[in-house]
């Protein structure tokens, strides 16, 4: 969906309105501020000498330190402007001048103490509303900036920009409705504005203001341009409202005007799954496949999308096994379609069958290694040890040149197997700096089975300074993060840190029940045992099958003294085990 709603919002190449275009304006019109405040009141022809003559002098002052503003010498600058304020500390333009050398020198508090003063002394002047929201904004004041921009858009009717920047400024506020009411605002001085009817379409479905989606889009489509990108969104739009003959019928006409068009026979495939119409997914399947001339790729990609969406929504499993098991009937000599089945029947914990596909895949394929791992994996999965080390043993023979590769395989085998000290002696030799150079995967892979073997080991050291080791060599490697929290929490140290890696982990990636089982454990660590039931409950929720998940829970309830919860989730705990 978001995908999609973006594509729409590039189609329109709107861009952003500079929001800032007076931070160019010199130092000249804050002379004629200047000049225009400055005292001419006389009462005689003596005093008017003098008046004339201090006025001169504080124009000359102002100018000397404009000029030096222009030229970048903002400190010479701040202090002539300083030297003025004793004798106007109510000329709006001087506090405003001084403000702007401020930002000069990067001294953004005192900027903005001089600019909230010429803002209250001339409360009507748009420059100086516009350079104080300026400055709200670079301080994170998104609120205040928003108000002081709507204070703008009030001394300027009708202006589309200062709309406009009131509207991104709402956003930044994070204050979604504002932005839009202000964005609709702009639509009816403006309806054929496309960037602004980008946004109001963007916003609605954020909102979920679907109905309201719906509106904008059908007048969008009616302008006649992008319609076909527009439909799909139309199509998607009645996806979420539940409209599912509506979204069909969208889809069906999408795809009579262009039946090459992937996306619309993928989103035709959601509707049906969606709508709980497998005879409808299986025709449509069966439409695409040969009718459409898709090609086999195209075929295999299709089955991996639904494969990945099945992970999050399990309707999604059946349609999955459906797609690959018409690709196999179609392409029964093509290896792929038994290693993708073999993997989505791993997934499904149907380990035995998918040992069956990946034999059938290597009898078509025997040079392909990537599928005698799959098949050495499927043993381990089983535990079936003496199964993968034949397996492996052949892999070796045949593909003497791998010999990297299948140690890093083999290092694995031995840990799942119970032999973590034969496999620290093998992966030892694997976790050296040249490989780390040449070899960056295949190090992070024997580094993360070796710590793990350190830590089954007692050796807590050594296992967290190859964490942090491969953290420097990959920074952003979110499981090795994952991996180090959870060290740290299970040895009760460095529990700060563990937290912060665990969050992170978790904001990379919300739906992984491992990554918040994780920072659900650090958090039981720190003590906070409300939170880490709240973000455990997530894991369980996310997946149940997972033991380990379970026994954490269960030590939360325990101290949360829900002692019937806790014994409910050791039980279902136990019971996996067993199996």
């Amino acid at each position: 969906m978001q995908n999609r709603i973006a594509d729409m919002a590039a189609f329109f190449r709107g861009g952003r309105i500079c929001l800032f275009r007076f931070l160019r304006t010199g130092a000249i019109l804050s002379l004629v501020f200047l000049s225009a405040c400055s005292s001419r009141t006389v009462i005689s022809e003596g005093s008017l000498t003098l008046s004339d003559s201090l006025a001169e002098a504080a124009k000359r002052e102002f100018v000397m330190a404009s000029l030096l503003s222009t030229k970048g010498e903002y400190r010479g600058a701040v202090d002539g402007y300083r030297k003025l304020l004793p004798v106007q500390p109510s000329n709006a333009a001087l506090h405003y001048a001084l403000s702007k050398a401020y930002v000069g020198l990067g001294a953004i508090d005192s900027a903005r103490m001089y600019s909230e003063k010429s803002v209250q002394l001339s409360s009507g002047n748009k420059y100086y509303l516009r350079f104080l929201a300026y400055l709200s904004h670079q301080m994170n004041d998104y609120v205040r900036a928003a108000d002081l921009y709507r204070q703008v858009a009030t001394l300027e009717p009708g202006s589309t920009e200062a709309l406009s920047t009131l509207a991104l400024e709402y956003l930044s506020a994070d204050q979604p409705e504002k932005a839009l009411a202000v964005f609709q605002e702009i639509l009816r001085i403006d309806p054929m504005n496309e960037s602004t009817q980008a946004q109001v379409l963007l916003l609605e479905v954020k909102l979920t203001h679907y109905h309201d989606a719906i509106g904008t889009i059908k007048e969008l489509i009616d302008q006649g341009d992008g319609r076909e990108k527009l439909r799909l969104t139309l199509g998607e739009l009645y996806l979420q409202t539940k409209q599912y003959d509506l979204a069909f019928k969208t889809y069906r006409e999408v795809l009579h005007d262009n039946p090459r068009l992937i996306p619309a026979w993928l989103a035709l495939f959601e509707v049906s799954v969606q709508s709980a119409s497998p005879q409808t997914f299986r025709d449509d399947l069966n439409l695409f496949y040969d009718t459409n001339k898709a090609t086999f790729e195209q075929k295999i990609e299709l089955a991996k999308l639904f494969l990945v969406r099945s992970l999050r929504d399990s309707s999604f499993v059946e349609p999955a096994f459906v797609m690959i098991g018409e690709i196999n009937k179609r392409h029964p000599d093509k290896s792929e379609v038994y290693v993708l089945r073999g993997k989505a029947k791993l997934q499904q914990q149907e380990v035995e069958s998918a040992v069956g596909d990946f034999r059938k895949a290597l009898a078509l394929e025997p040079a392909n290694l990537d599928i005698w791992e799959d098949l050495v994996i499927a043993h381990l999965r089983q535990k079936k040890f003496r199964e993968a080390e034949a397996t492996l043993f052949m892999a070796k023979k045949r593909f003497p040149s791998k010999a990297l590769r299948l140690r890093v395989l083999e290092g694995e085998m031995l840990f799942q197997s119970g032999k973590a000290r034969q496999a620290v002696l093998l992966l030892e030799g694997v976790v050296l700096p040249k490989n780390a150079r040449k070899e960056k995967v295949l190090y992070l892979q024997a580094g993360s089975t070796l710590a793990l073997c350190y830590d089954k080991l007692g050796f807590a050291d050594k296992c967290v300074r190859l964490y942090e080791t491969m953290l420097e060599i990959d920074p952003d490697n979110i499981l090795m993060m994952n991996n180090l929290a959870f060290v740290f929490a299970e040895q009760a140290r460095e529990l700060p840190r563990a937290r912060e890696l665990a969050m992170k982990v978790v904001a990379a990636e919300p739906g992984n029940a491992g990554y918040l089982d994780t920072l659900g454990w650090v958090l039981f660590r720190m003590g906070e045992y409300e939170k880490a039931r709240e973000i455990l409950e997530k894991a369980v929720a996310l997946d149940s099958r997972e033991a380990e998940i379970l026994d954490h829970l269960a030590e939360v309830y325990q101290k949360l003294g829900n002692l019937q919860k806790a014994e409910e989730m050791r039980q279902k705990s136990s019971k996996l085990k067993e199996k």
